[in-house]
């Protein structure tokens, strides 16, 4: 039992009282939930139903799951001190994108992305930098150097998109760059377990992933 609303443990039947008329797919993400070892705490109701919702979009989506999540997909992952990793992916052949969060104050999510977005990865000091430009030129982009286009481990992690050759959306992650080379069915496996409560069949081939995918986007 390791979900929390408002700081109350609730069981996977109690947790289900808050979704109207939940259909099985919300059944199945809440009880995948409860059933992890992971905690997953939501400020409120509302917060709890949005993100039942957004994962029970991605497994009604018209893209099929073990299209993207898969280790031959697989870029980077982030690391957060006292959460569970976040693994991003890239298709090799497509420009779909996607990452399953393990474990957020938002909620866990497995999510495709409509449009691919742009990965840079930065030093600490640069990240601060970029941070901090940021707030100060919203939709706006500072000039990225070569080698930040390359995932590293240690690096940290900015996410953007554009629309009409402007930023649309930009995101920092919390952590740190780390790229998994070894075990990586498992990992993906046990993260769509979590989250959705499915084990997708991962690719058998890309069980090790070469460093010079990460610069590839």
């Amino acid at each position: 039992m390791t979900i929390f609303i408002g700081n109350v443990e609730t069981t996977d039947k109690g947790a289900m009282e808050f979704i109207s008329r939940p259909d099985d797919f919300e059944r199945q993400i809440i009880g995948a939930w409860c059933r992890s070892k992971i905690d997953h705490r939501f400020k409120n109701k509302k917060k709890f139903r949005k993100a039942v919702r957004k994962n029970q979009r991605v497994l009604r989506g018209p893209v099929a799951i073990e299209a993207i999540f898969t280790s031959r997909n697989y870029l980077f992952s982030t690391v957060t001190e006292g959460r569970e990793e976040t693994l991003y992916f890239r298709e090799r052949n497509g420009n779909r994108t996607g990452r399953l969060r393990q474990q957020h104050p938002r909620g866990p999510l497995a999510k495709i992305d409509t449009k691919l977005g742009t990965h840079r990865f930065l030093s600490k000091r640069r990240f601060e930098w970029v941070n901090d430009w940021h707030h100060k030129h919203e939709r706006c982009l500072p000039h990225f150097r070569v080698p930040e286009k390359r995932a590293k481990d240690g690096n940290h992690h900015v996410e953007f998109a554009r629309e009409k050759k402007r930023v649309s959306r930009w995101h920092s992650s919390q952590g740190t760059i780390k790229i998994r080379k070894h075990d990586l069915n498992r990992l993906i496996g046990s993260a769509l377990e979590n989250i959705l409560g499915i084990r997708a069949a991962a690719a058998s081939v890309g069980q090790r992933v070469s460093e010079s995918l990460c610069g590839n986007f």
